[in-house]
Protein backbone atom coordinates (compact mmCIF):
# COMPACT_ATOMS: atom_id res chain seq x y z
CA UNK A 1 0.00 0.00 0.00
CA UNK A 2 2.96 1.96 0.64
CA UNK A 3 4.50 2.06 -2.70
CA UNK A 4 0.95 2.50 -4.28
CA UNK A 5 1.19 6.11 -2.90
CA UNK A 6 4.62 6.76 -3.74
CA UNK A 7 3.09 9.16 -6.14
CA UNK A 8 4.71 11.85 -8.22
CA UNK A 9 1.29 13.74 -7.46
CA UNK A 10 -0.62 15.20 -4.30
CA UNK A 11 -2.93 12.62 -2.70
CA UNK A 12 -5.16 15.17 -2.06
CA UNK A 13 -5.64 16.16 -5.95
CA UNK A 14 -6.36 12.75 -6.50
CA UNK A 15 -8.68 12.26 -3.78
CA UNK A 16 -10.40 15.67 -4.93
CA UNK A 17 -10.57 14.14 -7.97
CA UNK A 18 -11.82 10.98 -7.46
CA UNK A 19 -14.82 12.67 -5.10
CA UNK A 20 -15.40 15.01 -8.11
CA UNK A 21 -16.13 12.02 -10.17
CA UNK A 22 -18.11 9.88 -7.07
CA UNK A 23 -20.21 12.85 -6.96
CA UNK A 24 -21.35 12.70 -10.25
CA UNK A 25 -21.76 9.09 -10.18
CA UNK A 26 -24.30 9.95 -7.17
CA UNK A 27 -25.66 12.47 -9.63
CA UNK A 28 -26.68 9.95 -12.29
CA UNK A 29 -27.03 6.71 -10.59
CA UNK A 30 -28.70 8.23 -7.01
CA UNK A 31 -32.16 7.29 -8.15
CA UNK A 32 -31.12 3.36 -9.41
CA UNK A 33 -29.43 2.78 -6.34
CA UNK A 34 -32.17 3.85 -3.92
CA UNK A 35 -35.08 1.64 -5.60
CA UNK A 36 -31.93 -1.30 -5.88
CA UNK A 37 -32.05 -1.44 -9.47
CA UNK A 38 -28.11 -1.39 -9.57
CA UNK A 39 -27.80 -3.23 -6.68
CA UNK A 40 -29.30 -6.02 -7.79
CA UNK A 41 -28.22 -6.23 -11.37
CA UNK A 42 -24.84 -6.93 -9.83
CA UNK A 43 -25.98 -9.04 -6.42
CA UNK A 44 -28.18 -11.62 -8.31
CA UNK A 45 -25.31 -12.86 -10.28
CA UNK A 46 -23.73 -14.67 -7.19
CA UNK A 47 -27.72 -15.79 -6.20
CA UNK A 48 -27.27 -17.23 -10.01
CA UNK A 49 -30.47 -15.39 -11.02
CA UNK A 50 -28.58 -12.56 -13.14
CA UNK A 51 -30.85 -10.38 -14.95
CA UNK A 52 -28.91 -10.87 -18.14
CA UNK A 53 -27.39 -15.09 -18.20
CA UNK A 54 -24.85 -13.80 -19.99
CA UNK A 55 -23.64 -12.14 -16.33
CA UNK A 56 -23.15 -15.07 -14.75
CA UNK A 57 -19.79 -15.77 -15.50
CA UNK A 58 -18.90 -12.37 -14.24
CA UNK A 59 -18.78 -13.49 -10.45
CA UNK A 60 -15.45 -11.55 -8.96
CA UNK A 61 -17.43 -8.79 -8.22
CA UNK A 62 -20.92 -9.67 -7.13
CA UNK A 63 -18.79 -12.40 -4.56
CA UNK A 64 -17.12 -9.55 -2.82
CA UNK A 65 -20.85 -7.54 -2.14
CA UNK A 66 -21.52 -11.40 -0.51
CA UNK A 67 -18.75 -10.92 1.54
CA UNK A 68 -19.35 -7.60 2.70
CA UNK A 69 -22.97 -8.26 3.31
CA UNK A 70 -22.16 -11.42 5.41
CA UNK A 71 -20.15 -8.37 7.61
CA UNK A 72 -23.69 -7.18 7.87
CA UNK A 73 -23.04 -4.47 5.55
CA UNK A 74 -26.63 -4.15 3.81
CA UNK A 75 -26.34 -4.50 0.02
CA UNK A 76 -27.47 -0.77 -0.29
CA UNK A 77 -24.31 0.67 1.70
CA UNK A 78 -22.06 -2.79 -0.38
CA UNK A 79 -22.50 -0.97 -3.32
CA UNK A 80 -22.00 2.03 -2.73
CA UNK A 81 -18.56 1.17 -0.27
CA UNK A 82 -17.84 -0.75 -3.48
CA UNK A 83 -18.25 2.09 -5.88
CA UNK A 84 -16.50 4.77 -3.81
CA UNK A 85 -13.21 2.34 -3.05
CA UNK A 86 -12.61 1.51 -6.40
CA UNK A 87 -12.96 4.93 -8.03
CA UNK A 88 -10.51 5.82 -5.55
CA UNK A 89 -8.24 3.01 -6.13
CA UNK A 90 -8.35 3.15 -9.57
CA UNK A 91 -7.54 6.73 -9.72
CA UNK A 92 -4.24 6.12 -7.45
CA UNK A 93 -3.27 2.91 -9.16
CA UNK A 94 -3.40 4.99 -12.54
CA UNK A 95 -1.45 7.85 -10.82
CA UNK A 96 0.87 5.56 -9.72
CA UNK A 97 1.24 3.64 -13.24
CA UNK A 98 1.92 7.39 -14.60
CA UNK A 99 4.46 8.41 -11.94
CA UNK A 100 6.82 4.71 -12.84
CA UNK A 101 6.92 6.63 -16.27
CA UNK A 102 7.56 10.41 -15.54
CA UNK A 103 8.15 13.31 -12.95
CA UNK A 104 5.86 15.29 -14.49
CA UNK A 105 3.14 16.25 -12.40
CA UNK A 106 1.19 18.09 -15.58
CA UNK A 107 1.45 15.09 -17.41
CA UNK A 108 0.00 12.62 -14.41
CA UNK A 109 -2.92 15.26 -13.57
CA UNK A 110 -3.87 15.31 -17.50
CA UNK A 111 -4.04 11.90 -17.88
CA UNK A 112 -6.06 11.14 -14.67
CA UNK A 113 -8.53 14.35 -15.25
CA UNK A 114 -8.71 13.04 -19.07
CA UNK A 115 -9.88 9.23 -18.00
CA UNK A 116 -12.30 10.87 -15.34
CA UNK A 117 -13.72 12.59 -18.01
CA UNK A 118 -14.11 10.06 -20.25
CA UNK A 119 -15.44 8.01 -17.38
CA UNK A 120 -18.34 10.53 -16.27
CA UNK A 121 -19.46 10.76 -19.88
CA UNK A 122 -19.49 7.47 -20.57
CA UNK A 123 -21.92 6.17 -17.76
CA UNK A 124 -24.99 4.17 -18.93
CA UNK A 125 -28.48 3.65 -17.28
CA UNK A 126 -26.87 0.68 -15.57
CA UNK A 127 -23.13 -0.19 -14.22
CA UNK A 128 -22.10 -3.08 -12.22
CA UNK A 129 -19.43 -4.02 -10.19
CA UNK A 130 -17.41 -5.75 -12.75
CA UNK A 131 -17.44 -2.50 -14.61
CA UNK A 132 -15.34 -1.19 -11.96
CA UNK A 133 -12.84 -4.00 -11.67
CA UNK A 134 -12.17 -4.12 -15.32
CA UNK A 135 -10.96 -0.82 -15.62
CA UNK A 136 -8.39 -2.12 -12.62
CA UNK A 137 -7.57 -4.38 -14.79
CA UNK A 138 -6.47 -2.50 -18.08
CA UNK A 139 -4.41 0.22 -15.78
CA UNK A 140 -2.55 -2.49 -14.95
CA UNK A 141 -2.65 -3.84 -18.56
CA UNK A 142 -1.63 -0.55 -20.05
CA UNK A 143 1.27 -0.43 -17.42
CA UNK A 144 3.00 -3.15 -18.42
CA UNK A 145 2.52 -1.82 -22.35
CA UNK A 146 4.53 1.15 -21.03
CA UNK A 147 6.80 -0.32 -18.24
CA UNK A 148 7.56 -3.94 -19.84
CA UNK A 149 9.03 -4.78 -16.44
CA UNK A 150 5.72 -5.91 -15.32
CA UNK A 151 5.01 -8.50 -17.61
CA UNK A 152 6.35 -11.20 -15.09
CA UNK A 153 2.68 -10.54 -13.28
CA UNK A 154 0.64 -10.58 -16.33
CA UNK A 155 -0.11 -14.62 -16.23
CA UNK A 156 -1.53 -14.10 -12.92
CA UNK A 157 -3.31 -10.88 -13.63
CA UNK A 158 -5.30 -12.58 -16.31
CA UNK A 159 -6.15 -15.36 -15.08
CA UNK A 160 -7.99 -13.31 -12.29
CA UNK A 161 -9.31 -10.88 -14.61
CA UNK A 162 -11.09 -14.04 -16.21
CA UNK A 163 -13.25 -14.38 -13.05
CA UNK A 164 -14.13 -10.82 -13.88
CA UNK A 165 -15.50 -10.43 -17.34
CA UNK A 166 -14.75 -11.88 -20.41
CA UNK A 167 -12.98 -8.98 -21.55
CA UNK A 168 -9.89 -10.73 -20.56
CA UNK A 169 -10.02 -13.35 -23.59
CA UNK A 170 -9.53 -10.41 -25.60
CA UNK A 171 -6.15 -9.66 -23.81
CA UNK A 172 -5.28 -12.63 -23.33
CA UNK A 173 -4.95 -12.57 -27.62
CA UNK A 174 -3.54 -9.39 -27.50
CA UNK A 175 -0.72 -10.16 -25.71
CA UNK A 176 0.13 -13.15 -27.51
CA UNK A 177 0.39 -10.84 -30.45
CA UNK A 178 2.39 -8.75 -28.51
CA UNK A 179 4.84 -11.89 -27.98
CA UNK A 180 4.48 -12.32 -31.40
CA UNK A 181 6.05 -8.90 -32.58
CA UNK A 182 8.83 -9.21 -29.87
CA UNK A 183 9.99 -12.33 -31.56
CA UNK A 184 10.11 -10.62 -34.95
CA UNK A 185 7.05 -12.36 -36.25
CA UNK A 186 8.51 -15.70 -35.91
CA UNK A 187 6.42 -18.42 -35.63
CA UNK A 188 9.28 -20.34 -33.98
CA UNK A 189 10.23 -18.43 -31.51
CA UNK A 190 7.05 -17.79 -30.39
CA UNK A 191 6.31 -21.51 -29.57
CA UNK A 192 9.25 -21.72 -27.20
CA UNK A 193 8.22 -18.70 -25.26
CA UNK A 194 6.45 -20.00 -22.25
CA UNK A 195 4.19 -17.26 -21.28
CA UNK A 196 2.71 -17.37 -25.15
CA UNK A 197 1.68 -20.98 -24.01
CA UNK A 198 0.60 -19.52 -20.14
CA UNK A 199 -1.74 -16.78 -21.74
CA UNK A 200 -2.98 -19.95 -24.51
CA UNK A 201 -3.65 -21.95 -21.45
CA UNK A 202 -5.29 -18.76 -19.83
CA UNK A 203 -7.57 -18.33 -23.40
CA UNK A 204 -8.73 -21.99 -23.22
CA UNK A 205 -9.66 -22.12 -19.53
CA UNK A 206 -11.02 -18.72 -19.67
CA UNK A 207 -13.32 -20.11 -22.89
CA UNK A 208 -14.15 -23.17 -20.82
CA UNK A 209 -14.94 -21.07 -17.91
CA UNK A 210 -16.85 -18.53 -19.33
CA UNK A 211 -19.20 -21.36 -21.33
CA UNK A 212 -19.85 -23.48 -18.18
CA UNK A 213 -20.53 -21.11 -15.74
CA UNK A 214 -23.08 -19.43 -17.58
CA UNK A 215 -24.34 -23.23 -18.63
CA UNK A 216 -24.26 -25.07 -15.29
CA UNK A 217 -24.27 -22.25 -12.72
CA UNK A 218 -27.78 -20.18 -13.92
CA UNK A 219 -30.89 -21.26 -12.82
CA UNK A 220 -33.36 -18.38 -13.94
CA UNK A 221 -33.50 -14.99 -14.95
CA UNK A 222 -34.52 -12.26 -12.45
CA UNK A 223 -37.18 -10.29 -12.63
CA UNK A 224 -35.43 -7.25 -12.94
CA UNK A 225 -35.51 -6.49 -16.54
CA UNK A 226 -38.78 -8.95 -17.04
CA UNK A 227 -36.75 -12.13 -18.30
CA UNK A 228 -35.91 -13.49 -21.55
CA UNK A 229 -33.93 -11.19 -23.14
CA UNK A 230 -30.84 -13.49 -24.21
CA UNK A 231 -31.93 -16.97 -23.09
CA UNK A 232 -32.07 -17.97 -26.59
CA UNK A 233 -27.88 -16.51 -27.16
CA UNK A 234 -25.79 -19.32 -27.46
CA UNK A 235 -21.79 -17.60 -28.46
CA UNK A 236 -20.14 -18.75 -25.07
CA UNK A 237 -23.46 -19.78 -22.86
CA UNK A 238 -25.04 -16.07 -23.52
CA UNK A 239 -23.37 -13.93 -25.31
CA UNK A 240 -25.35 -12.07 -28.22
CA UNK A 241 -24.35 -11.39 -31.79
CA UNK A 242 -25.75 -7.77 -32.51
CA UNK A 243 -24.54 -6.17 -35.80
CA UNK A 244 -28.18 -6.36 -36.91
CA UNK A 245 -29.69 -5.52 -33.27
CA UNK A 246 -26.98 -2.26 -33.63
CA UNK A 247 -28.04 -1.44 -37.03
CA UNK A 248 -31.83 -1.16 -35.50
CA UNK A 249 -30.58 0.93 -32.58
CA UNK A 250 -30.21 3.52 -34.88
CA UNK A 251 -33.88 3.85 -35.41
CA UNK A 252 -35.23 3.10 -32.09
CA UNK A 253 -36.55 6.50 -31.33
CA UNK A 254 -33.49 8.31 -29.77
CA UNK A 255 -31.69 9.07 -32.72
CA UNK A 256 -29.60 12.21 -32.25
CA UNK A 257 -28.24 10.57 -28.94
CA UNK A 258 -27.57 7.37 -30.53
CA UNK A 259 -25.74 9.03 -34.12
CA UNK A 260 -23.77 11.06 -31.14
CA UNK A 261 -22.17 7.88 -29.53
CA UNK A 262 -21.75 6.19 -32.93
CA UNK A 263 -20.22 9.65 -34.22
CA UNK A 264 -17.89 9.81 -31.06
CA UNK A 265 -16.88 5.95 -31.25
CA UNK A 266 -16.15 6.58 -35.50
CA UNK A 267 -14.33 9.88 -34.28
CA UNK A 268 -11.85 7.80 -32.29
CA UNK A 269 -11.08 5.09 -34.85
CA UNK A 270 -10.69 7.39 -37.60
CA UNK A 271 -8.09 9.74 -34.84
CA UNK A 272 -5.91 6.26 -34.62
CA UNK A 273 -6.31 5.32 -38.14
CA UNK A 274 -4.82 9.02 -39.42
CA UNK A 275 -2.17 9.15 -36.66
CA UNK A 276 -1.25 5.42 -36.25
CA UNK A 277 1.81 5.99 -38.59
CA UNK A 278 3.43 8.32 -36.26
CA UNK A 279 2.68 6.59 -33.53
CA UNK A 280 5.93 5.16 -31.51
CA UNK A 281 5.37 1.11 -31.06
CA UNK A 282 3.82 1.67 -27.71
CA UNK A 283 1.39 3.78 -28.66
CA UNK A 284 0.38 1.55 -31.57
CA UNK A 285 0.27 -1.12 -29.32
CA UNK A 286 -2.15 1.24 -26.98
CA UNK A 287 -4.37 1.56 -30.45
CA UNK A 288 -4.70 -1.70 -31.27
CA UNK A 289 -5.66 -2.58 -27.66
CA UNK A 290 -8.68 0.79 -27.44
CA UNK A 291 -9.75 -1.16 -31.48
CA UNK A 292 -9.54 -4.89 -30.14
CA UNK A 293 -12.05 -3.68 -27.57
CA UNK A 294 -14.48 -1.68 -29.37
CA UNK A 295 -14.83 -3.82 -31.73
CA UNK A 296 -17.06 -6.54 -29.67
CA UNK A 297 -19.15 -3.98 -28.79
CA UNK A 298 -20.71 -3.88 -32.16
CA UNK A 299 -20.64 -7.82 -32.83
CA UNK A 300 -21.36 -9.19 -29.21
CA UNK A 301 -22.41 -5.98 -27.14
CA UNK A 302 -24.91 -2.83 -27.61
CA UNK A 303 -22.77 0.34 -28.61
CA UNK A 304 -25.33 2.73 -26.87
CA UNK A 305 -24.38 0.54 -23.89
CA UNK A 306 -21.27 3.10 -23.31
CA UNK A 307 -19.98 1.40 -20.21
CA UNK A 308 -19.08 -1.01 -22.62
CA UNK A 309 -16.11 1.27 -23.46
CA UNK A 310 -14.54 1.75 -20.05
CA UNK A 311 -11.64 -0.57 -20.96
CA UNK A 312 -10.95 1.21 -24.30
CA UNK A 313 -11.26 4.43 -22.18
CA UNK A 314 -8.31 3.51 -20.12
CA UNK A 315 -5.96 2.50 -23.07
CA UNK A 316 -7.18 5.74 -24.68
CA UNK A 317 -6.25 7.62 -21.96
CA UNK A 318 -2.67 5.66 -21.89
CA UNK A 319 -2.71 6.68 -25.40
CA UNK A 320 -2.64 10.39 -24.51
CA UNK A 321 -0.42 10.80 -22.15
CA UNK A 322 2.00 9.01 -24.49
CA UNK A 323 1.74 10.67 -27.23
CA UNK A 324 1.87 14.28 -24.77
CA UNK A 325 4.85 12.86 -23.01
CA UNK A 326 6.52 12.23 -26.61
CA UNK A 327 5.53 15.85 -28.04
CA UNK A 328 6.59 17.66 -24.28
CA UNK A 329 9.91 16.14 -24.98
CA UNK A 330 10.67 17.04 -28.66
CA UNK A 331 9.43 20.38 -28.16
Amino acid sequence: MKSLLNLKISKLTILLVSFATIGFLQAFHGENLYNTQLIQGSYDVIDRTPAWRVNQSRLMGPAILKLMTLLSISKWWAMRIFATAFVIFNNFFLAKALSLKTDSKFQILNTVLVFNALFIVAQDTWVFVWDFIDIAFFIFYGLILIKNEYLKYLLLVNFFHIFNRETSLIMAVFFMFVIYLEKNKNINKLFKDRLFYGLLFNLTFGLAYTYFSRKLLFIRQSNLTGGGQDLGNNFLGGNWVTPVLNFNTLFNGETVSNSLILLAVISVLFLILKNYKSFTDIEKLLSIAVLINILPVFTFGVFIETRQYFPSIVMISYLIFSVSEKETKTS
